[in-house]
């Protein structure tokens, strides 16, 4: 259903609401949210409404997050006919998850509707209610199925989100807040306590409040800060908020513990904070630009959820090209190392040191590397060494307190595959006894498997057809006790590209998966890829990501996600490329308003508003090409090469604009892109 479907919205979110208790409250923008992007369905017997199911589509599954039907139709299998539907409409994807609480004792249900228990979590709230992890599988082929996604957005809480969850009575306007205790968030969204919570909570007058809501402090985790000079950095937020808004803090008494809360999340490296205060919410911009720090109502941290998830796992966009270094670790440097200690793991300082001078005795044996800015801050450090056809990892660390730290976490995995594919080998192990929580996130989000020595990973540098990457991949699973899916042609797109992201960088040959060739002017891959190398150092939060997004005018050549893209770069006054120089999987294609565009994926870019706007049509619309995982070619395939390829297969080539390519022509291209010179 459509938003123009206004009644029948309507209904829905009526019925949506009566129900709330066992489906968790969603905001009415959500609601609209989906109806717009085409997620949410309604079934219905002549006008009337008789039940709906309302689902997102993160990364490669569908996130079942409502199924609910009319009281007197329940028992005539409305929510099989919606569920099929689900599955019918995305096939393509590897299948449907959804958290349901245990005690509901909904167990014969679901698997009637053809979902497996896959894991138990915690559930949210003050009860805590375990929920179980439902999964039906589309039948592909699946890495991550058995895994619950733990790369969680992580938000603070000021005083009036926190009342709004745990005060003894009920509080004007917290039903919007209220919507972030819904169990489909968990695994998604955790919020966390600061200081100036702690200190406004033990200021409450009236006694008996203030215990129920110190009580339910316990719930919730509190981040370590790190030293800075609060003073200093609240200085800064009221210089620019006069500069950029006009405005003259403080203009009440509460402003400076608004703006510590503001202070405080950037200490701790929470990039999120949830508010329903409209003078703290004005400052957004400000505080954004300087600690970092943006502030949203709870109900725009539901609608964005997915935008959230990935502005964390994903910090918009190698070390090379930024204005961060990589370095060998000097002798004796144990001492500063000690940032790196990971004392909720229950790491020991003396184990730690003691691990450093082993790494440091054996230099025949350990790489040892770390990564500083530009100011000299440690920002990263891990040890590597081949151990015959595995790379082990023994030690990586993030500074997870820095706003890039989950980011660097992310590209240090992608580096270390890179490394993997240079050397040779086709195993990466990270054995590091005490796994920062951010790397566990970032490694299960870039499908490496638990084993007994540890999280692995495959890095298959390969081009060839299912049967032959699924023998390979058989032969190298029994002896790391892996546990993994049997390939079998013709591969999907869904199952394909998420194989091709596990295995990085192999490529499936004779897979589902289209192939796009996207031109791309050298300004742009240079911001995006580095590439032609330039004078200037590129911004560090771009030159780490592992996401991008690239506009283009909203005419459709047939672009479908998920996919490959191969990178073609024009030429122009100052820069003579015309060559293919890389290749990315294609995430996600997004046709809307500039503006529109430029809210949703400004985290992802290099591209001002400004920008986006040169790529819109006569109505103020384009297109976003969400991309990822992107590998640039040792060498650049010409354009004159790429026509005399194109040729060879009977394809006329046009770098003006996307051109979808044959599988055959894609697989000369890549193998003439790693041609060794």
């Amino acid at each position: 259903m459509g938003v123009g479907d206004g009644a029948l919205l309507t209904a829905v979110i009526s019925l949506g609401n009566r129900n709330r208790k066992t489906l968790g409250f969603l905001p009415r923008a959500a609601f609209h949210q989906a109806a717009e992007t085409g997620t949410l369905l309604a079934a219905t017997e002549g006008t009337r409404l008789v039940g709906y199911a309302l689902y997102g589509l993160p990364a490669d599954r569908v996130r079942l997050a409502h199924l609910c039907v009319e009281n007197e139709y329940r028992g005539q299998g409305v929510n099989q006919l919606l569920v099929n539907a689900i599955s019918s409409r995305h096939a393509d994807r590897l299948g449907i998850l959804l958290k349901c609480r245990k005690d509901y004792g909904l167990e014969k249900m679901w698997t009637r509707l053809g979902f497996e228990p896959r894991t138990e979590v915690d559930g949210r709230g003050g009860t805590r209610e375990p929920l179980v992890v439902w999964w039906r599988s589309h039948g592909h082929p699946d890495l991550f199925t058995g895994l619950e996604p733990t790369a969680l957005v992580t938000a603070a809480m000021d005083c009036n989100v926190f009342a709004d969850l745990h005060s003894s009575y009920q509080r004007t306007g917290s039903d919007e807040t209220k919507a972030l205790s819904a169990e489909w968030l968990t695994g998604l969204l955790e919020l966390v306590v600061l200081p100036q919570l702690v200190d406004e909570i033990h200021a409450i007058d009236h006694v008996a409040e203030r215990r129920t809501q110190l009580n339910a402090l316990s719930l919730y985790w509190r981040p370590v800060l790190e030293e800075a000079d609060h003073d200093q950095w609240v200085r800064a937020l009221i210089e620019a908020a006069w500069e950029d808004l006009g405005l003259h803090l403080p203009r009440a008494d509460n402003d400076l513990g608004d703006l510590a809360y503001v202070v405080q999340a950037r200490a701790a490296g929470v990039r999120y904070l949830v508010t329903r205060d409209a003078g703290l919410l004005e400052l957004s911009p400000v505080t954004e630009k300087i600690c970092g720090v943006r502030i949203l109502r709870p109900a725009d941290s539901v609608v964005a959820i997915d935008e959230l998830r990935r502005a964390q796992v994903y910090q918009p966009g190698s070390v090379l090209g930024t204005s961060l270094n990589t370095t060998a670790v000097p002798a004796g440097q144990e001492q500063e190392q000690l940032v790196f200690l990971n004392k909720p793991g229950g790491e020991k300082q003396n184990a730690f040191k003691a691990r450093l001078r082993d790494f440091a005795a054996r230099p025949d044996q350990w790489n040892r590397q770390q990564i500083v800015d530009g100011n000299g801050r440690l920002l990263a450090t891990y040890c590597h060494g081949i151990r015959g056809d595995e790379l082990h990892v023994p030690l990586l660390r993030v500074d997870e307190q820095h706003p890039l730290g989950a980011t660097l976490a992310r590209q240090l995995l992608f580096l270390l595959r890179q490394r993997c594919r240079t050397a040779g080998v086709e195993i990466l192990l990270l054995t590091d006894p005490h796994p920062q929580r951010t790397l566990r996130a970032a490694a299960q989000e870039d499908a490496f498997q638990q084993t007994g020595t540890g999280l692995t990973a495959l890095v298959l540098d390969r081009i060839a057809d299912t049967a032959a990457i699924d023998a390979h991949a058989a032969a190298l699973a029994p002896r790391l006790g892996l546990d993994l899916p049997r390939l079998q042609a013709p591969l999907p797109a869904a199952a394909a590209s998420a194989i091709e992201h596990a295995w990085w960088p192999v490529k499936i040959a004779d897979a589902e998966l289209p192939t796009f060739l996207v031109p791309i002017r050298p300004k742009w891959a240079y911001e995006l890829f580095g590439i032609p190398a330039g004078i200037l150092s590129r911004d560090d939060r771009l030159g780490l990501s592992r996401e991008h997004v690239y506009y283009r005018s909203p005419r459709s050549r047939g672009e479908t996600a998920p996919a490959r893209i191969l990178w073609y770069a024009s030429s122009d006054k100052t820069h003579s490329l015309s060559a293919v120089i890389g290749c990315s999987r294609l995430d996600q294609c997004v046709s809307d308003s500039g503006d529109q565009l430029y809210r949703q994926f400004k985290h992802l870019g290099v591209y001002r508003r400004s920008d986006i706007m040169e790529s819109c049509d006569a109505h103020g619309q384009a297109m976003a090409l969400r991309f990822s995982d992107t590998s640039l070619f040792p060498n650049a395939v010409t354009y004159r090469r790429l026509v005399q390829l194109g040729a060879r297969y009977g394809q006329r080539i046009n770098v003006q604009s996307v051109l979808k390519i044959s599988p055959d022509l894609f697989h000369s291209l890549y193998e003439e892109g790693h041609q060794p010179r």
